[in-house]
């Protein structure tokens, strides 16, 4: 096994088997990290006041952290755009904070999303996630050494965040839904220099 190669491809998917978009979850994390707590009293309000409500303690935490790495390097201005924005414009910011954080989405978004629509499909194929990653494989050899549950796990949360994203229908069609996006989203991806994802993002390559 290539360590190097490995840690390419865990990258390559990062957090993505922390959640896909967690659209309820983020606009919470998103008010503590304005707060300036202290990582103990970060930890505390998820674990132990479970202020996302989860089951277990550990889910919650994996997924405020998830939120966490994917928005607090984009900084403040941003979070606070996500605190306060409105359905759709919420979306597509923190789907935008995901496809900066986890190369493999912005990849999937243009080589399938993307193509589908340009050869007038209707449906991501049931296997499109599959075909993807042994396709990305050949490139990116350390795909091979993550375990068949990570790529499994990964893989539904990318059709899962496409789903919630509003991209796709729901998980069982899959079927393609336009998006168009908002002036305050193209905003964004001009202030943090990330125009290459404007058309990924709308899918009009």
């Amino acid at each position: 096994m290539n360590k190097v190669e490995l840690n390419r491809a865990k990258q390559y998917i990062r957090d993505l088997t922390g959640g896909s978009l967690l659209i309820t979850e983020s606009r919470v994390v998103a008010e503590t990290l304005l707060s300036e707590l202290s990582e103990p009293e970060w930890n505390r309000l998820f674990m132990e006041d479970n202020i996302l409500k989860k089951k277990s303690p550990y889910t919650a935490i994996r997924y405020a952290r998830a939120v966490r790495r994917r928005i607090e390097p984009l900084g403040e201005a941003f979070i606070n755009d996500v605190i306060h924005a409105p359905d759709t414009y919420y979306k597509q910011l923190i789907m935008l904070a995901l496809m900066i954080h986890t190369p493999v989405l912005p990849d999937f978004m243009r080589h399938v999303v993307a193509e589908t629509k340009r050869i007038y499909r209707p449906n991501l194929e049931p296997d499109a996630w599959e075909t993807f990653i042994l396709d990305r494989s050949r490139t990116l050899p350390g795909l091979n050494d993550l375990s068949e549950s990570t790529l499994k796990k990964s893989g539904t949360s990318v059709i899962r965040a496409l789903v919630e994203a509003d991209y796709l229908d729901n998980n069982k069609n899959r079927r393609l839904q336009p998006v168009y996006l908002l002036p305050e989203t193209s905003a964004w991806l001009k202030k943090l220099n990330r125009l290459d994802l404007e058309t990924i993002m709308e899918c009009t390559l």
